[in-house]
């Protein structure tokens, strides 16, 4: 059996997803040589990679303590 995935790995492995589809399309634009690719690279490509570096940075700041603090 496999457990859920919960927490902070969910939106860490939706940020890792993110960036692995633009570095792809990236990739892909890099062997099509036209004027169209450029564009399809900075669109496509770019706005995977930065949403997938914002879903990250997010998911870090938004994190909560596994354990909560005991007061004195």
């Amino acid at each position: 059996m496999t457990a859920g995935i919960g927490g902070p790995e969910k939106p860490i492995r939706l940020a890792g997803m993110l960036l692995i589809a633009g570095l792809l399309i990236e990739a892909i634009c890099l062997l099509w040589a036209r004027p169209l690719a450029f564009i399809l690279l900075v669109a496509a490509g770019g706005f995977l990679c930065a949403a997938g570096i914002v879903v990250y940075l997010y998911s870090l700041v938004s994190a909560r303590k596994a354990t909560p603090e005991h007061g004195p």
